[in-house]
């Protein structure tokens, strides 16, 4: 994923993070406002961690999840 802009160490970050037996919910989104995203999930505590692409990386980044 690094040549679409999401590095090894944000990637490396979220492996060590994420254990076994949990979930993650990736989404990619223009806009999105921490705190609405987090008041979607009531009851939750979840942790947001998040990224920004240009758009050409965003680009190579939806190219590679339709292949």
């Amino acid at each position: 994923m690094a040549d679409v802009g999401i590095d090894d160490d944000f990637i490396a970050a979220l492996r060590s993070q994420i254990t076994p037996g949990t979930s993650a919910l990736f989404v990619m989104s223009r806009d999105a406002v921490l705190d609405k995203v987090k008041a979607a999930f009531p009851g939750e505590k979840p942790e947001l961690l998040f990224t920004n692409l240009n758009d050409d990386q965003e680009k190579a980044l939806r190219e590679a999840f339709a292949e």
